[in-house]
């Protein structure tokens, strides 16, 4: 972020802060509970909006080194992530071409990848390399590679496209509108911490849903967030992506020193959500990256918390940050999301949207928009 920026944005967090203030709606909106609960629906959105759109899966850092590998499960298909010896990036269906096995699973680094059910090998650039019992199959080897995938690799952060009708330019123009914002946050320089998977008995909006408000921080998060955050969120949107950030309590010193000793960065948290509702929260020590997805029914989702440290920082710290928000998220905030579902789905009650509920009523109207 560069430093014009970072002023203008201390600058409103101030504001908003002295005034116990956030950024608004126009006005408030309603949901109907069938966003969360309609099965049609939830059809329309694995298609609309994961199947046909490019998906931020991870950070660079998360497999910077040559010979790295990251496996995913994005939606219903196995990805594998490799870097190769010449520090290109790859992106494949993590299936093995003779049987369909999984080539290999959760991430470290190899020279090459091996299928444990047949010993099929395969280099990183997804090129077979080797079959026990060669002699046996008639098809050539270099038409037994791995099924490649549309993958780029910008500003940090790796999007691929797992659908048909996810082009190769799709997947590497998919950020470009919030690009300049994400550039300035150097986070290829970052370093890994961990990644958690969880199973959530919820919408995938409707955990989604927890990182675009800080209107529970005083209730939820009172004994933990709240302590070192404020509620008091500034909101900027682009016509797909938006930028969410909210003071730490320390802010207020901006507020006795003149600007030319205000710090480069802001002083509190950002969060950046990328279509389809990917959240990057970045901070002071690091970034994580929060990825909800549809499972097969409604009331069910699959979560991905992600972590990586800034490069300049104390690695200690940044890991401590990493599970202080994952144990939060994880202890806090999905609790309530399972609740919430169960509730909407037995009440079927609309919902309401407040106006300083702004980003809620922005990401909404665009996944309406997307399946209706």
């Amino acid at each position: 972020m560069d430093r014009e920026t970072a002023l203008a944005l201390n600058r409103r967090l101030l504001n908003n802060l002295a005034s116990d203030s956030t950024d608004t709606a126009a006005g408030e909106m309603r949901l109907s509970t069938e966003t969360y609960c309609c099965p049609h629906r939830l059809a329309r959105e694995r298609e609309q909006l994961f199947a046909r759109v490019p998906q931020p899966v991870a950070f660079s850092a998360e497999i910077a080194a040559p010979g790295s590998f990251l496996a995913l499960d994005v939606l219903d298909t196995p990805v594998l992530l490799t870097r190769g010896s010449s520090g290109d990036l790859h992106a494949f269906i993590n299936s093995c071409a003779h049987r369909g096995a999984a080539l290999a699973s959760g991430s470290g680094q190899r020279g090459r990848l091996v299928c444990p059910f047949h010993g099929w090998t395969y280099d990183l650039d997804g090129r077979l390399a080797s079959r026990p019992g060669d002699a046996y199959f008639a098809t050539p080897r270099e038409e037994c590679s791995l099924q490649p995938l549309p993958v780029s690799e910008k500003y940090g952060l790796v999007v691929i496209g797992t659908g048909a009708a996810v082009s190769a330019g799709q997947v590497d123009t998919a950020l470009d509108e919030i690009g300049p914002e994400l550039a300035g946050l150097a986070l290829h320089t970052y370093r890994p911490i961990a990644r958690r998977q969880l199973d959530v008995q919820a919408n995938w909006k409707l955990v989604t849903d927890l990182s675009l408000e800080s209107y529970h921080f005083r209730s939820l998060h009172r004994d933990s967030v709240a302590r070192v955050l404020a509620p008091n969120a500034i909101v900027d949107t682009w016509s797909r992506h938006s930028r969410w950030a909210f003071p730490l309590t320390t802010i207020q010193r901006l507020g006795d020193l003149d600007e030319s000793l205000w710090p480069d960065s802001i002083e509190g948290s950002c969060t950046y959500t990328l279509y389809p509702g990917v959240m990057v929260i970045v901070n002071a020590l690091g970034a994580q990256m929060i990825r909800a997805e549809p499972a097969d029914t409604p009331g069910h989702s699959r979560v991905v918390y992600a972590g990586v440290a800034r490069g300049d920082c104390d690695f200690e710290e940044a890991r401590q940050a990493y599970d202080f928000g994952g144990d939060v998220f994880a202890g806090e905030d999905l609790p309530v999301a399972e609740q919430c579902q169960r509730g909407l789905a037995a009440s079927r009650r609309d919902l309401l949207l407040g106006r300083n509920e702004p980003l809620l009523q922005f990401w909404h109207a665009l996944w309406r928009a997307a399946v209706e």
